[in-house]
């Protein structure tokens, strides 16, 4: 069985993404988002981790939110 292992970004691969972060194409998605205030730099903050990271986030996102679900409903 084969393992793969999934490196993040290059460094030319996170500069593209500062500066397309820094410089959206104008009309582009992205510069909508940045016009109407969201920060863009998370992008490039989940793009450094691994895919293993961003799942193990993702997953510890989830359960905290479950676990503030059943408290809210507890509370009632």
């Amino acid at each position: 069985m084969r393992t793969y292992i999934h490196s993040p970004m290059t460094r030319d691969q996170e500069k593209a993404v500062l500066d397309l972060v820094a410089n959206p194409p104008p009309g582009s998605e992205l510069a909508k988002a940045k016009e109407f205030g969201v920060d863009l730099t998370l992008f490039l903050s989940t793009l450094r981790r691994t895919p293993t990271e961003r799942a193990r986030s993702l997953s510890e996102g989830a359960r905290i939110f479950q676990i503030s679900k059943q408290s809210q409903q507890n509370e009632q």
